[in-house]
């Protein structure tokens, strides 16, 4: 039977940079694609952030259990909570504001 890897002290400012990555990566592209006058892009900045900080918590998590403290792992391990929490803000986004 496989032993599960001892839980790690990793504070969350470092699963919260992970997320950040993708934060500027989703921002770059909102600059870049889509249109929009800065009132849209100041609106969406916002709920890249609060993607950003809900993301974060998972990671967070996930990284103290499996011991994962490098930033790089905790990039990639932000990818899909962040991407799904992007595109939920984006569809609510899309309710409330047409």
């Amino acid at each position: 039977m496989e032993k599960e890897a001892p839980a790690v002290d990793i504070p969350y400012y470092r699963a919260l940079f992970g997320a950040l990555g993708w934060g500027v990566v989703a921002f770059a592209l909102q600059v870049v694609i889509a249109p929009g006058d800065s009132t849209f892009l100041l609106l969406h900045t916002g709920w890249i952030l609060i993607c950003c900080v809900l993301a974060a918590w998972p990671t967070w998590k996930a990284a103290q259990r499996r011991g994962w403290p490098e930033l790089w792992k905790l990039f990639l391990l932000a990818a899909p909570a962040f991407w799904v929490l992007r595109l939920l803000t984006l569809i609510l986004q899309r309710l409330l504001f047409g």
